[in-house]
């Protein structure tokens, strides 16, 4: 307590100083510090009067404004990476703009990081951070920012594991430091928290991007920083800045999927099984049955021959069609297309003494590779800033929108049995088997009223689904100057982002055809009647979300003598709501917007099934509220600008956890101490340009918005209990009065180095952290009413490196620069209570990881595999240290030390290596990234689906077949019926697990740029264009089953893109 009583008083002396300083005679000077080279402006100069304690540094903008003594006096100005100088000043002189010229240093010295709160220099951080300047940013070319974040970035991973997720939809920062909460980063943009999804800003509006990695660095951002911080800054006006104007464009091509890049059987191979089959009697209780379900076109065809229906030559003529047809290939070729990608963004900038401004306008266009599917959106921002009272106050505001169209009418031929054929040899289009018997639809033609034939070629754009997103964002700040070193600022952001997604299926398609005639009634008398309106079918989900978020905060700076502190304290509330609605209609009329009621009640029959059912249902309506709480204070000491001190506590409080007053809020808290080695004397050594060691230790945080504290439920409108028949409600949630939030504690270890004037540079970080009260579902009593609660409960560690070293090969006329970055993490679940069975290890999903104690969250299990049976080619496991095919014990007696564990899921060491050539304006480079330390379990036959009729992987075509065939395959024979333990238990088996190690080149770009134009035109200062190519292939890969061991399914798409960059 005495402790903190003497800083707080040390606190209140440095701030009454001025006031102090107020009783002599004093004038105010100002001015501005910028670049020698281009006239930037300079953010934390150092200024200080020589042999007086009176001193400033400047603000973001480059300015200053502070009092100094009445007469003549000399300032002496010092900023890392720059060289010092000594100024003069006259007696009567109260205005002066001074320029410093860059020394030939660290990089570390002039990158500039954002941490969300302020901006400083990356020599100065005690933290782990990685910036990535506007360059960087854009380099890549996409219309999606986070794709540009990818393979420049050491400790951020892009997860390719997840199915159903684009790219970038799923990221990581060292790891994954939870079990079922939100595992993405926090995203900051222009200083606030962003409600919105990343992929929604414009990749041209940003200036830069910073990424925090430790505690030192994102503490700050307290309970929703445990998975890291992402901090966007958006483009800004300068003060005294001419009006400046870019624009920039570009256009991608991106190649039609290849249809035979996942691997199946050959279509012959299919056509012989089908046959088989039904020579066996497989497709009789098919074709048989009273549920009319889908048979294979090929058991079809035997049928009607058997029938008489049709000759021989006829069915010899059609089975030899089926085996030339190719799905695959009608789809290519009739429902897929080269996907034109186009990107147009325009900006201006500039200021005045007193006001600065920026407003910008983009547009894009995808035409997907869907022949119906595309998507377009208009970005917009304007900012400005105000400067009154001489500088002391400035007023910021600023908006920004987006308003996203995507439209997709492309036909689902997904589930089609892969010999149909989309059109004839003509092009004519063609019918094909869906949902119903083709004997069945032929043979009720009669009583439905609608044709039941599904023609895909006829359906494109017919069915459409129609997504609009509109999101707005306004921003206002408010900085006001109190005194010297001492100010008050304010921030505030309303965001607001309104969704509709609306399905039209018109009477004309198959969709409302469909369910039309499945529920079309027939009387005892033959009288039809149509429960489903003969009309289309309007399918609409509308969500609205909105925040406000409010931040005020007391900064103090002061610089005197061979000291400096910065400091601030503040407060922070966010209130976060959304609500969503969706409903179906039925009868609706597009032309006048109309709809008809239906009996929603009733169970009707269907006529294809002959089951009863009710016509769907589907109105909803949902919401949420999240609301936060945070007070915060970070302090930052540094003494003659090389003994680093920072420190950071803020204390989160949320509506989640509101039952015992404790667990409302935590406390999360940062400390970081750094040492600029490279300053000391007994270091001057002309090799060591820059050395530099920190260390940070504190507490993130985490949580989920899926669980609460209290009691939730359920209520089914219109619902009513089936023996009381009152209204009732579904209990989701028991109470949970100790529900806490989650904490991730980390230790971080760094050294920064500069050698040679910067010829070689770069960084190496250690950490450790452990993820703490992680919320994990634990069963309960069946007594309870729950099956499962969510409590805190588990733990993980992970502990890795990052590793970054940059090199400048050449210098002069040529240049060659070389980054390099490797990252290595190493997870494990530390505690969790509810054991997993060895059947849920190996049944592992990305989605839903099941943790065990002393592995990775995600790992891969599997059965260990003895080989194949010489016999008969059935797949062997282990039961009691000896092969057998005992596949029922094998499941029962498995345990988890049994089962055979390879290792992680996801990559455990991974980077990038980029090398850019610069000759006279031409600027070449080439990015080759690298995954490696993690397994898959790759596709391979499933021959279940196979004695069922369908088509498997192409695995097939190496199976086993005689004896000796064990000898080069560890594909199993074909066993000719459906046998669930055998086909999971090779399916599950070591034999379908793989290293997924692989080098890729990523992507290659080669720009040209011209100064002052080009020949006689000269009406832009500076113009750039660029060819760009991504996702060139694979170079090395350890599996050699898979094409791509990160995309064994859908490939990952190849692109060429060219634009330019043009300032005016």
């Amino acid at each position: 307590m005495k402790n903190i009583k003497s800083f707080i008083l040390l606190l209140i002396c440095l701030a009454g100083t001025p006031l102090v300083m107020a009783q002599n005679t004093y004038r105010i000077l100002e001015g501005s510090v910028m670049d020698q080279m281009d006239s930037s402006p300079l953010p934390g100069v150092n200024i200080l009067v020589k042999g007086t304690v009176f001193g400033t540094v400047t603000d973001e903008f480059g300015k200053f404004s502070f009092q100094v003594p009445e007469g003549a006096l000399s300032l002496v100005i010092s900023y890392i990476g720059y060289g010092s100088l000594t100024q003069e000043v006259g007696a009567e002189q109260n205005q002066l703009n001074l320029f410093l010229a860059a020394e030939e240093l660290s990089l570390q010295e002039v990158t500039v990081v954002s941490t969300g709160f302020n901006e400083l220099p990356l020599s100065r951080t005690t933290g782990s951070f990685v910036g990535i300047n506007q360059e960087l940013v854009e380099r890549r070319v996409s219309t999606n920012l986070v794709d540009r974040l990818e393979d420049v970035t050491p400790g951020l991973i892009f997860n390719r594991d997840l199915s159903g997720t684009s790219p970038g939809e799923s990221i990581s920062i060292r790891g994954t430091a939870t079990l079922i909460s939100n595992s993405e980063p926090l995203i900051v943009v222009d200083n606030l928290a962003y409600d919105g999804p990343l992929s929604g800003i414009n990749p041209n509006d940003v200036e830069s991007i910073t990424v925090l990695k430790d505690a030192a660095a994102a503490s700050i951002w307290g309970a929703r920083a445990g998975n890291g911080v992402i901090v966007i800054t958006t483009k800004r006006g300068s003060y005294d800045q001419p009006l400046q104007v870019s624009l920039t464009g570009n256009l991608s091509v991106v190649p039609t999927p290849d249809p035979h890049y996942y691997p199946t059987m050959a279509i012959s191979s299919l056509v012989d099984k089908q046959l088989e089959l039904y020579e066996n009697g497989y497709f009789n209780s098919l074709i048989g049955n009273r549920r009319n379900p889908v048979v294979a076109p090929l058991a079809e065809l035997l049928y009607s021959f058997d029938q008489g229906d049709i000759s021989q030559q006829e069915l010899d003529a059609g089975i030899n069609r089926y085996r030339s047809a190719d799905l695959r290939r009608d789809t290519e070729k009739y429902l897929q297309r080269t996907a034109v990608n186009q990107q147009y963004a325009l900006q201006v900038s500039g200021g005045a003494k007193r006001n600065t401004y920026q407003f910008s306008l983009g547009w894009d266009k995808n035409l997907n590779t869907g022949v119906a599917s595309d998507l377009s959106r208009i970005t917009f921002s304007a900012n400005q800033e105000w400067s009154f009272l001489k500088n002391r106050l400035k007023v910021q505001t600023g908006i920004y929108g987006i308003k996203a169209d995507t439209y997709d009418g492309t036909p689902n031929v997904a589930g089609l049995y892969p010999y149909e054929s989309l059109a004839d040899d003509n092009g004519n289009p063609l019918e094909v088997y869906r949902d119903f018997s083709v004997r069945f639809k032929n043979s009720v033609s009669d009583v439905v009223a609608l044709p039941w034939s599904y023609i895909p070629l006829n359906e494109i754009g017919l069915s459409s689904t129609q997504s609009n997103r509109n999101e707005l964002r306004l921003n206002a700040g408010l900085n006001f100057k109190i005194t010297e070193g001492l100010d008050w600022s304010a921030n505030y952001q309303y965001w607001n982002s309104q969704s509709a997604t609306r399905a039209l299926d018109p009477l004309e398609s198959y969709n409302a055809r469909n369910l039309i005639n499945s529920l079309t009634q027939v009387g005892g008398a033959g009288e039809v009647t149509f429960p489903v309106p003969l009309n289309g079918i309007l399918d609409q989900r509308n969500s609205t979300a909105y925040s406000h978020n409010f931040r005020t905060r007391l900064n103090y700076s002061k610089s005197w003598s061979a000291h400096r502190v910065d400091a601030f304290v503040g407060g922070e509330l966010k209130d976060f709501q959304r609500e969503n609605y969706g409903i179906t209609s039925y009868g609706y009329d597009s032309e006048n917007g109309t709809s008809l009621p239906v009996d929603y009640l009733t169970r009707f029959v269907n006529l294809g099934t002959q089951r009863l059912q009710n016509i769907p249902f589907t109105e909803e309506y949902g919401g949420g509220t999240n609301r936060f709480v945070s007070a915060f204070g970070n302090v930052g000491y540094s003494y003659k600008d090389k003994y680093l001190f920072n420190g950071s506590l803020r204390r989160d409080a949320s509506n989640l956890f509101g039952v015992n007053t404790n667990q409302k809020s935590v406390p999360l808290w940062s400390t970081g101490l750094g040492w600029i080695v490279s300053e000391e004397e007994f270091l001057k050594a002309k090799a060591v340009s820059f050395l530099k060691l920190r260390w940070s230790y504190g507490y993130n945080g985490n949580t989920n918005s899926n669980v609460t504290a209290v009691t939730t439920a359920t209520s089914y409108s219109g619902a009513l209990n089936l023996l009381t028949q009152l209204p009732y409600l579904s209990l989701r949630t028991p109470p949970n009065p100790e529900l806490k939030w989650e904490r991730i504690k980390i230790v971080n270890t760094g050294v920064d180095f500069e050698f040679w004037g910067g010829r070689l540079g770069g960084s190496v970080d250690y950490y450790h952290k452990k993820g703490l009260d992680l919320l994990a579902s634990i069963p309960l009593f069946i007594s309870s009413g729950f099956s499962d609660a969510t409590l805190n409960y588990a733990s993980t560690r992970t502990k890795g490196w990052d590793l970054v070293i940059n090199s400048k090969n050449l210098k002069g006329e040529l240049q060659w620069t070389t980054n390099f970055f490797l990252s290595l993490l190493n997870e494990e679940v530390t505690d969790v209570e509810n054991n997993p069975t060895a059947t849920q290890l190996i049944n592992y999903s990305p989605a839903l990881p099941t943790p065990a104690v002393g592995k990775p969250l995600f790992s891969i299990y599997s059965f260990p595999f003895a080989g194949i049976d010489p016999v008969d080619g059935a797949p062997l496991g282990i039961v009691d240290g000896e092969p057998s095919r005992d596949y029922g014990t094998i499941y029962s007696e498995a345990t988890e030390e049994t089962i055979q564990y390879h290792g992680s899921g996801r990559p455990t060491r991974f980077g990038a290596l980029r090398n850019t050539f610069s000759y006279k304006g031409w600027n070449l480079s080439a990015n080759i990234s690298y995954r490696l330390g993690y397994y898959f379990r790759r596709p391979s036959v499933n021959y279940d689906e196979l004695n069922q009729g369908n088509i498997i992987h192409a695995d097939y075509e190496k199976r086993w077949r005689e004896p000796g065939d064990e000898l080069t395959t560890t594909v199993p024979s074909d066993p000719g019926r459906v046998d669930a333990y055998r086909t999971q238990f090779y399916l599950s088996s070591a034999a379908t697990v793989s290293k997924g190690d692989h080098v890729r080149l990523q992507d290659v770009r080669l720009s040209k740029t011209w100064g002052r134009g080009i020949g006689k035109l000269k009406a832009f200062s500076n113009l750039e264009t660029y060819v760009y190519l991504n996702n060139l292939g694979i170079l090395w890969k350890a599996s050699k089953e898979v094409k791509d061991p990160d995309y064994p399914v859908n490939p990952s798409m190849f692109s060429f893109s060219m634009g330019f960059r043009a300032n005016f």
